[in-house]
């Protein structure tokens, strides 16, 4: 893997509740948004805000194991800015809502 890639991924990972933009990765790469969106889909097989999504929700299934955690609190932690859109973004991916995910893995 492209270690620039390799490096944005790993920070990516550790950050994503940043509002992070393709325009802006690109440059901390430095490369143009065009190429880097032809590399980033080359390296690691989806469009660099498919991947980040997903991150995202990884995120969030690990912290829905917390019952301390709101909702709402979960959704920011995981860079999303409305909690609806969250648990679309969820649901959609998942096949539950955030609400739902918690109590299947509580059973």
């Amino acid at each position: 893997m492209d270690a620039r890639i390799r490096d944005l991924i790993r920070n990516l990972e550790l950050n994503c509740a940043n509002a992070l933009t393709t325009s802006q990765q690109a440059q901390t790469i430095g490369l143009s948004r065009s190429r880097f969106e032809h590399l980033f889909k080359a390296e690691t097989g989806m469009a660099f805000k498919k991947y980040l999504q997903q991150a995202r929700l990884a995120k969030a299934q690990h912290l829905l194991c917390d019952p301390t955690l709101r909702v709402k609190q979960i959704a920011a932690q995981c860079g999303y800015s409305s909690t609806s859109n969250f648990s679309h973004d969820f649901k959609r991916s998942l096949g539950l809502t955030p609400s739902g995910y918690r109590r299947s893995t509580r059973d």
